[in-house]
């Protein structure tokens, strides 16, 4: 499976246009793009657009938003994956959105490389990490098998674990929040799920 994030900037009144324009195309042509799962969140001013494609599917360019929404691709500068798995199993994203300047992109590489190598995420429930970069805004995807990641994150708050603290504060450092006039914890910089579409068998 193959992972892209767009982002696109707008002013909201509500995402209720943009999942429609969504849903009559992914009606009409989602099967024959080679997308096998499309999902929308919102931000602060964003949607960052994911879709997973099965690895030679794919006839549109990943990244490309069919159209709908103007929108640029953001370079990815890591990906995980807790190993082989069938591309067609149900995931559902939780998307991280904060800045960073792109120096610190070998470091955070190399902290996730770290954590990653451990049995964190798997314990966690994580089946893929991809992080991306957009100009300055960082975007930290990761598919679960569960359809609520944000549960599983808060869970690992509470849960305590020394390596998922260590890396929290480290990043924490380098990574701040997207807005801090409305951050108050790190539940702050998760965007919110407004639409999902996943290709039939």
């Amino acid at each position: 499976m193959e992972t892209s994030a767009s982002l696109s900037r707008m002013d909201f009144g509500s995402t209720s246009e943009i999942e429609k324009l969504f849903s009559e195309f992914d009606a009409r042509a989602g099967s024959t793009t080679g997308i096998r799962r499309r999902q929308l969140f919102r931000y602060s001013d964003l949607v960052v657009h994911v879709q997973d494609f099965d690895h030679d599917e794919a006839t549109v360019a990943p990244g490309q938003a069919d159209g709908i929404l103007p929108a640029r691709s953001a370079a990815r500068f890591y990906q995980w994956s807790a190993g082989p798995a069938p591309t067609r199993e149900p995931l559902y994203s939780t998307v991280i959105v904060n800045r960073m300047d792109p120096v610190h992109v070998p470091e955070v590489r190399r902290l996730f490389e770290e954590l990653d190598a451990t049995d964190f995420p798997e314990q966690m429930g994580t089946r893929h990490r991809q992080l991306f970069l957009d100009g300055d805004v960082y975007l930290h995807i990761q598919h679960f098998v569960q359809a609520d990641g944000g549960a599983l994150i808060d869970q690992a708050w509470k849960d305590a674990d020394p390596r998922f603290i260590k890396i929290c504060d480290a990043l924490m450092q380098i990574i701040p929040p997207y807005d801090p006039a409305v951050w108050h914890s790190p539940a702050d910089s998760v965007a919110t799920s407004c639409y999902r579409w996943e290709a039939a068998e």
